[in-house]
């Protein structure tokens, strides 16, 4: 019975593949007394062309300790270049955080840090991979990593940012989960001598204050804070103001920040929060030089008339930071795991009964030996 003729006669298209010895039904996955029609059977399996692009490398990942600050050198030095700022930092990176390095087998070849915000989420930053490993997924492997610490550690959200000059960096991070959240521009200028500031309590008002800015709404309520950046929420608005970060300024709210891994009278951050812009951009120097610091620096929101009220005021934009894109990623957190494995001395309680496999779990605390009870009846 050839196929040709199957094809060509219409009386014999209508036969079922119920007869495996002429259609020799080797397709487990449909079954022989079915009424698919054979010629039919290709169609229903089509070929799948799966491109090389879409198959990444896989790639070790571990954490970093001091021991890899000489290798973590060369590697900023050679994907951005021997003035990297992260350079002077690494060890303050390793120690205050988690750094997470990718390998070609012992050699490292990408870098990120890890580190926990004080709304209780995490911050990521100081990405960097060598350049002849660009491209084949070592950032994204590096970001897996530490989204599987922050869902062991119930961190609900990850956030970075990212240059909106490199559109490389921005596809990856896309590519990664996360979505954008706010722009905003790095400015710097120095200090002036100005009269004190105090900071200001939690109550209504401020909380008010906040949710009705206008300045917030360039930002989607996003501020720098420290070296990461935190949505000011009512619950964070009291976190923040416990920590004493809110000030009153030119009549407006900023929220200050310092570094404590760097001199406490080198520079202070700032956010915008509440007020006339042009008023507290213009008070924030003052202010900053009578807490102590030399440089007073802040990521503004990348709106061009805010830029231009800071420019009047003195600040200057940094190039490095000129239009950062702020991105965040949510965190899909399990129930929390328990110990399931028993521990030695449950085991060996198991092979016990009464007092005496009870005083095998008290452990180190001088009871006798029928249990934990004995030194209560016979002291």
């Amino acid at each position: 019975m050839a196929w040709s003729r199957l094809r060509t006669s219409a009386a014999r298209r209508t036969i079922l593949s119920s007869n495996p010895r002429h259609f020799a039904c080797s397709l487990s996955r449909v079954p022989c007394n079915v009424g698919v029609r054979v010629w039919e059977i290709r169609d229903l399996y089509p070929r799948r062309r799966i491109p090389r692009t879409s198959m990444k490398e896989s790639w070790e990942i571990r954490r970093a300790s001091l021991h890899d600050v000489d290798d973590l050198a060369s590697l900023c030095k050679a994907a951005v270049d021997p003035e990297d700022y992260v350079i002077e930092h690494l060890e303050d990176l390793v120690l205050l955080g988690v750094v997470h390095v990718a390998l070609d087998d012992d050699r490292i070849v990408g870098m990120m840090h890890y580190s926990p915000t004080i709304d209780g989420n995490a911050w990521l930053g100081a990405a960097r991979t060598h350049p002849r490993y660009r491209r084949r997924g070592v950032a994204s492997a590096l970001i897996q990593s530490f989204v599987g610490l922050a869902a062991r550690s119930r961190v609900h959200a990850l956030r970075l940012w990212s240059s909106a000059s490199n559109p490389t960096g921005m596809a990856s991070v896309k590519a990664s989960g996360f979505r954008e959240v706010a722009r905003f521009s790095r400015v710097i200028r120095p200090t002036d001598k100005g009269s004190p500031v105090v900071p200001l309590p939690f109550d209504m008002d401020l909380v008010r204050d906040v949710a009705d800015s206008a300045i917030l709404r360039l930002c989607n309520g996003y501020v720098p804070y420290g070296r990461y950046f935190v949505a000011l929420t009512p619950a964070n608005v009291h976190l923040l103001a416990s920590a004493g970060a809110f000030y009153r300024v030119a009549g407006g709210i900023t929220v200050v920040s310092r570094h404590p891994e760097e001199d406490s009278e080198e520079s202070i951050e700032f956010g915008l929060v509440a007020g006339d812009a042009a008023k507290v951009l213009r008070g924030i120097p003052a202010a900053a030089g009578r807490l102590g610091a030399r440089t007073v620096a802040s990521f503004l929101p990348h709106d061009p008339k805010l830029l231009e009220a800071a420019r009047k005021a003195g600040f200057e934009i940094v190039p490095w930071g000129k239009e950062a894109v702020l991105f965040e990623r949510s965190v899909e957190v399990g129930p929390t795991s328990y110990r399931k494995r028993r521990t030695f001395a449950e085991i060996a309680a198991g092979k016990r009964e009464g007092y005496a496999a009870l005083g095998l779990l008290a452990g180190k605390h001088d009871h006798g030996h029928t249990g934990p009870h004995e030194d209560r009846w016979n002291p």
